[in-house]
């Protein structure tokens, strides 16, 4: 870890997984038996990951402008929110996490080709490697709920 490029940031990796943690509490209130809060959970998580979704798309966006990007970097940026938003229209909260899961795959491979690229640092995908396998894990759990 000599190079600086691969060094996390404090700020990011703190609010990155700070951001992790509405995964754990809706996975928590999904597997609490209480009908209300596994309700809640189900729906506040489901919620939350389309939210996050839209947010990694959106960072795209923003170093798309940064650099004077290929327009496909500008279509990618909006595809995870319009699919994420696609998964809120599915009521039924199993099939909504199946939806959601590999959303959160297919973001992380486009994020692993930006970096191949040379697109983002070394240390977004590292940090990204972490936080894309917890809100999976946490995800995965609210469909045994």
């Amino acid at each position: 870890m000599n190079d600086k490029s691969e060094i996390i940031p404090q700020v990011p990796l703190f609010l990155g997984w700070a951001g992790v943690i509405p995964f754990g509490i809706a996975a928590i209130g999904a597997h609490s038996g209480i009908s209300v809060l596994v309700l809640y959970g189900l729906l506040g998580g489901t919620t939350y990951a389309a939210i996050i979704l839209s947010f990694l798309g959106a960072v795209h966006w923003g170093l798309a402008m940064q650099d004077n990007r290929h327009t496909a970097w500008y279509i990618w940026s909006i595809t995870p929110a319009l699919l994420a938003w696609a998964t809120l229209l599915v009521f039924d909260v199993e099939l909504r996490l199946l939806s959601l899961i590999p959303l959160y795959g297919l973001a992380w491979s486009v994020d692993r080709q930006a970096f191949l690229k040379g697109l983002i640092p070394a240390w977004y995908m590292r940090l990204r490697h972490g936080l894309t396998a917890g809100a999976v894990i946490f995800l995965s759990s609210m469909i045994l709920a």
